[in-house]
């Protein structure tokens, strides 16, 4: 192949790179869904502070937020400390049904697909309703190396989503979460 034709080949496969991409097109998109990575910001972190409320979860302790001035809170199981976290207390034992789950995962923003997702994660028994154990345990699993999997994100996403969706999990967005789990179960158990 002469030189000549052979840059004229080049210049031709630029042109048509350049075309079948598009000018807004980074060479990135083109690639096949498949072949394209998640960008870093696409993945949710818990912030330091939030990193400890999950140590909190996964050692059995609901953290909350009380009513003064969203201060936070914590309930071992089976204590109860000040009014505010009376509702947290009176989850001991009592589980909270797929059904309110599933309305308090609307309230932070879920679709049907996310709702099943999730509630599928924390019902661990698949019993039906949702332990603050089995909640504990969930809520547990968006720290360390099991933060990158599927139902972490999803728990992660949604307590941003519901907060300033900043790609980080803030501590009161964590117990944003926390506490309207403890007051569903509080709810169920007639608690106010």
């Amino acid at each position: 192949m002469s030189p000549l034709i052979s840059g004229l080949a080049s210049v031709a496969s630029l042109i048509f790179n350049a075309t079948a991409g598009g000018p807004g097109k980074s060479s990135a998109s083109r690639r096949s869904g498949a072949d394209v990575e998640p960008e870093p910001s696409a993945v949710l972190t818990l912030s330091p502070q939030a990193e400890a409320l999950a140590g909190f979860a996964g050692k059995g302790i609901l953290v909350s937020q009380g009513k003064l001035e969203n201060a936070l809170g914590a309930v071992a199981r089976g204590s109860a400390g000040s009014a505010a976290n009376a509702a947290s207390a009176a989850l001991s034992g009592r589980p909270v049904s797929t059904q309110d789950f599933q309305e308090l995962l609307t309230r932070f923003g879920a679709d049907d697909a996310q709702k099943l997702q999730l509630t599928a994660g924390f019902d661990a028994n698949k019993d039906g309703s949702i332990t603050q154990d089995e909640f504990l345990k969930g809520l547990a699993k968006t720290k360390g190396a099991q933060a990158g999997s599927d139902f972490s994100q999803a728990v992660m996403q949604l307590m941003d989503r519901s907060g300033n969706a900043d790609g980080s999990v803030a501590d009161k967005e964590f117990a944003a979460f926390s506490t309207a789990f403890a007051a569903t179960g509080a709810k169920r158990a007639g608690v106010a």
